[in-house]
């Protein structure tokens, strides 16, 4: 697994567009170069959005825990987990400390 440190930030790569029909509970994202999509549930969705906020990880996943009835440690190994997952899919990358938002 990918390293995820606290300070992290992370942001959606350029080529990804997210949609959501909330009354349906369906949740995708898109790769709109390749066509590629994913089905999401939505943590991994809301996870998204925050990361689509420009919030720190350390951020997210104090938010994650305030949102979601989960347990600390779990959630910690998920959140690494989902992150991870999203970084190798090309869904999200890391953010340069000088790159501009």
């Amino acid at each position: 697994m990918l390293e995820i440190k606290q300070n992290d930030t992370f942001v959606l790569e350029e080529n990804i567009f997210l949609q959501k029909i909330s009354e349906l509970g369906k949740y995708w994202v898109f790769n709109i170069d390749t066509g590629e999509h994913y089905t999401l549930n939505e943590t991994s969705y809301w996870i998204l959005e925050q990361i689509a906020e420009n919030l720190p990880a350390k951020n997210i996943l104090k938010d994650f825990l305030e949102n979601f009835d989960v347990d600390e440690n779990q959630a910690k190994v998920d959140f690494g987990e989902i992150l991870t997952g999203f970084l190798k899919e090309g869904i999200i990358k890391r953010r340069v400390k000088d790159e501009k938002i």
